[in-house]
Parts: C-alpha cells; sequence; structure tokens
C-alpha cells in the first residue's frame, strides 16, 4: 500500500511538472516581446483629486489590465506582477487609489495629494478613483479590460465589474466584505456575469468561496493553494513567496481562456 500511495504521489509531481512546462511553453509562444515602456501619468477623478499611475505599455493596440493596490498599499504593489501579465500580451495600468499609503519603497501620490486637498476617502470616492482609470484607459484603447484588485479594492473592482460594459473579466485576490453594513459584497456581485478569477491564502479560502458563492459557477474560477498556505492577497503571486508558481500557473490559465 505504501509503495502504492509512493507511486501515485511522483505520478502526480511528474503531471503536474509536465503540466507546467506545458503553460510555460505556451506562454512564451503567445507572449509578445516586445520592450516594456514604463510611465508614470496622473488623470483625474470626478472630485478633482489627481490620480497617479505607473502605466506599463507593450503594444497600444492590445488590451489592459487595471492594476488595483490593497488598502494601504501602493502601485509599487504591481511591479512585479504587472510586467509579468506583459508576458501575456497586456498593457497594464497601476493606480495609486486615495485609500493607499506606501509599498515597496513606492509612496502613494494619489493619498498625499488626498491630504493636501483634504477630501473624502469612502468607498464612492474610492470607486471614483477606479471609474476614473477606467475611463482614462477607455479613452487609449477600444478593447475590455480586465481588472485585477486586492483586498478591499478586488470586491470593489468585482462590484465595478457587474454594471460596465467595458469590463471583460475580473481578477480579485483575497476580496471580503470591507464595507459593510453599506454594502454587502456577496449579495451585491451575485449577478456578476463575466469572468472571474478569485484566490487569497488557504486560511482565507473558505470565506471567499462563501463569498462568491452567488455568481453563476460557468463564471467563476476558484483557485485554492495545494502546495503551501499562500499569502495575502498578492503576496501569494510575489517571487519571495516560495509557491508562487502555482497561483500563476492558476492565473495563467484563466487569461489563456479569456483569447
Amino acid at each position: 500500500m505504501q509503495k502504492q500511495q509512493k507511486h501515485s504521489g511522483l505520478r502526480s509531481k511528474a503531471i503536474w511538472l509536465v503540466s507546467f512546462a506545458c503553460i510555460l511553453f505556451l506562454t512564451l509562444v503567445f507572449s509578445s516581446f516586445s520592450a516594456i515602456r514604463v510611465k508614470t501619468i496622473t488623470f483625474t477623478a470626478v472630485d478633482g483629486l489627481e490620480i497617479t499611475a505607473d502605466e506599463y505599455i507593450i503594444d497600444p493596440f492590445k488590451p489592459y489590465v487595471l492594476l488595483f493596490h490593497e488598502q494601504g498599499s501602493s502601485r509599487g504593489e504591481f511591479s512585479t506582477i504587472a510586467r509579468r501579465l506583459n508576458k501575456l500580451d497586456y498593457n497594464c495600468l497601476a493606480v495609486d487609489l486615495r485609500n493607499g499609503g506606501e509599498y515597496n519603497y513606492v509612496s502613494n501620490e494619489t493619498a498625499k495629494q488626498l491630504r493636501e486637498k483634504r477630501l473624502e476617502a469612502g468607498v464612492d470616492e474610492i470607486e471614483q478613483d477606479m471609474l476614473a482609470a477606467i475611463q482614462y484607459v477607455d479613452e487609449k484603447s477600444n478593447l475590455p479590460m480586465v481588472l485585477f484588485g486586492s483586498g478591499a479594492n478586488g470586491s470593489l473592482s468585482l462590484k465595478i465589474a457587474l454594471s460596465n460594459s467595458n469590463i471583460r473579466a475580473v481578477v480579485a485576490v483575497s476580496p471580503g466584505e470591507y464595507f459593510m453594513p453599506e454594502i454587502k459584497i456577496q449579495d451585491t456581485i451575485s449577478p456578476l456575469e463575466k469572468p472571474v478569477f478569485i484566490t487569497s491564502s488557504k486560511a482565507e479560502f473558505p470565506y471567499v468561496s462563501e463569498l462568491a458563492s452567488g455568481i453563476n459557477k460557468d463564471y467563476v474560477s476558484l483557485f485554492e493553494p495545494k502546495q503551501g498556505e499562500g499569502e495575502r492577497g498578492t503576496g501569494s503571486f510575489s517571487v519571495d513567496y516560495e509557491y508562487n508558481t502555482e497561483y500563476w500557473i492558476a492565473l495563467i490559465l484563466f487569461f489563456k481562456d479569456l483569447m
């Protein structure tokens, strides 16, 4: 019995390695080899707040992924992730939202502007920032875009996608009920009929699964880590996390299905 279990384990590992090799090959085949051009830009929210963002461009005729950091963070959260998504043939826009701070030594310039102008930073205002980013991209490209949000801003990405025809799909990492009792995200997003990828750490997974339980299962890809405990938010995709590869494989498969 032990020998059978050992062989089964080796076989599962071999299958996983072959699958990863195939996915890596496909990523290289279908990815763009164009140079990545990075520039910092600004645009304005409805209430006059200047929003700062980093734009990662491979080709102006490619679709965009809009990257929304976790609360208390900054656009620096996506400096590595954006470049990897570029290899999947997407331009990226990493946005400083007003509910931010600092990440990876990158200060949140939008939050600085917020303090100087003494404007509001409630859920409606955060959505204004996200909608301003969507409008900025929409004016540059007529292609449907993907929202990629972390934490509370992952929850808002799901909410915004519900009623915005410009949104093709959503990636939400460690989303949750951050806005109760004003908004119950689980109920709000249940009518969503767009491709959704949701993941988290292993500890959070039952919670985020419940959050997504009202969405038609045909549209939802839920990923639970198997090799490790995972990390909160985008930390699971970081090179500093030992088992980040399994997260990337699941995410790449999701993006391939969007092609």
